[in-house]
Parts: C-alpha cells; sequence; structure tokens
C-alpha cells in the first residue's frame, strides 16, 4: 500500500546530517538518501552504507539532497565507514568480474544464438555469486549457460529475467523531455498505463510521441493524469467565459478510477 499521509516538500537536508549517494556504480541516474550523522562526507567520496542486502560501497553525489517527502529520512541508509583502500580494491575487482562475465554471456548468447538481451551481470559484495540479468520475449533457459559460466569463473551463477521496463530502470538513460528518465531515478515501481489517459488530457494519441526508451507508454501519462485533468477543466472554464453569453464549456470527461499499484 503506498504511502498518503505525507505531503510533498522541498525540505533541503534538514541540519546537514544526509547525503546523496550512487550505490556500486549503477549505470541509472538514482540517487540514494543516506544518513551520514556528525561524519562530514565530501562528494565523491567513496564510503560503506547498509542496504537491504548486507553492506555496499557507493560514492558521495551530492551533500545537499533533496527529500522531497517528510518519510523520506526515515527510509534513508544508515552511514557505516569511510571505505578502506581495501575494500576500494576489491570493489574495483568485482567490477572486472562483471565485466569479464558479461563478455563471456554475450559471446555464449551469440554462439547459442539465444533470443536473450543481457541487461547486466552483478556479483554480490564478497563476490561468492553472480547474477545475470536477462530480458526475453521468449521463454528461455539459461540453465546451461549459468553452469558452463560457473565453472569458468569458480562462483555460484544465478539467472533472473526481467521485463523491458525494468530493463530501462536498470541500464538508465535520458527522456524526450531532457531529464534522466523518472523509472531510474525517483519511482519506486511502475503504475497501469493506458492510452485513455492520454486522451483525457487532451493529449493526441500519437504513439511515437506517447512511447518511453521501454517500448511502453510513458509513465508520466498516469502520475501526471489528474494536473492534466485540473490544467483541462480551467482550459474549459476560459473558453465558456469567452463563449456568447458566457455559456459554460462542456466539463472534461471524468478521471478514471485509481488503478492498485503493480
Amino acid at each position: 500500500m503506498g504511502c498518503s499521509s505525507c505531503a510533498l516538500g522541498t525540505t533541503a537536508n534538514p541540519g546537514g546530517n544526509f547525503v546523496g549517494v550512487r550505490l556500486a556504480d549503477a549505470e541509472d541516474g538514482r540517487v540514494t538518501i543516506v544518513l551520514s550523522g556528525e561524519v562530514r562526507l565530501v562528494r565523491g567520496e567513496r564510503i560503506i552504507v547498509e542496504t537491504e542486502n548486507g553492506p555496499e560501497i557507493a560514492e558521495v553525489t551530492t551533500t545537499d539532497p533533496v527529500l522531497v517527502k517528510s518519510c523520506a529520512s526515515r527510509k534513508a541508509k544508515r552511514f557505516l565507514r569511510l571505505a578502506s583502500d581495501r575494500e576500494q580494491s576489491d570493489f574495483i575487482d568485482r567490477l572486472e568480474l562483471q565485466e569479464r562475465a558479461a563478455a563471456i554471456v554475450r559471446r555464449r548468447v551469440e554462439e547459442q544464438r539465444l533470443a536473450v538481451k543481457l541487461v547486466k551481470c552483478q556479483a554480490g559484495w564478497d563476490r561468492r555469486r553472480l547474477m545475470v540479468v536477462y530480458s526475453s520475449e521468449e521463454k528461455v533457459s539459461l540453465r546451461d549457460l549459468c553452469r558452463e559460466l560457473s565453472e569458468e569463473l569458480g562462483i555460484r551463477v544465478e539467472s533472473r529475467s526481467v521485463g523491458v521496463r525494468d530493463e530501462t530502470r536498470s541500464t538508465g538513460g535520458i527522456g524526450p523531455c531532457g531529464l534522466t528518465l523518472c523509472c531510474s531515478t525517483w519511482m519506486r515501481g511502475f503504475h497501469p498505463v493506458t492510452i485513455k489517459m492520454a486522451k483525457i488530457q487532451g493529449i493526441t494519441p500519437n504513439p511515437s510521441k506517447l512511447t518511453g526508451m521501454c517500448g511502453r507508454l510513458k509513465c508520466c501519462l498516469a502520475y501526471e493524469l489528474e494536473g492534466g485533468i485540473e490544467a483541462a477543466r480551467r482550459m474549459a472554464q476560459k473558453l465558456g467565459d469567452k463563449r456568447p453569453g458566457g455559456a459554460p464549456a462542456p466539463p472534461p470527461p471524468a478521471a478514471p478510477p485509481e488503478a492498485p499499484p503493480a
């Protein structure tokens, strides 16, 4: 169930105890809020933070993060310590392992002509397990490929299939608005999006303009629906004032019932 009890705000780093970081050199534009406490960190510094999957290395990207919700401070990750030289060296080794694994997977996929698109290879903190994340329009088993990769790298290898929206969220990018993709920056989940949402907002249903980088309808059609309805209502009111006798314009269509979170 989504959060609905707090209002949006623009509280910027109250008390100077929060920083924004990029976890494990992620390619997307997501900024993770970390509670640094009394420790004064600087941009570009490597630190260790506590995540749902255990400790993880991160790079400080901003010392003035914007907390858009009052509850964001309670969801901040916990700062553990500054990253040591050894931990930074281990992280570089992990990146090299991921690149090596990705090269092997791409070669195997091409040799076996599998209908698979590799999203990323992600190694754990201790480099004992590797996750092969991929997308495919067909039902494909990578069991044999994972076994071969495990024998070659000497670690446990698993695979996980994701949809095109999750694929785009993982890789990140720049949208037609000129900003980083919402899904890879601040959105926590996906909601159903329909072409009717565009029609309600008075947007011409042109697939080439309504389709995002993932090939699906843009997420902003859903979360901007309420504002679009309000804009249409005000426009209808202005048009009504200009009509002979001040006859009001017909009201815009009602919004569809809100879909449950995905």
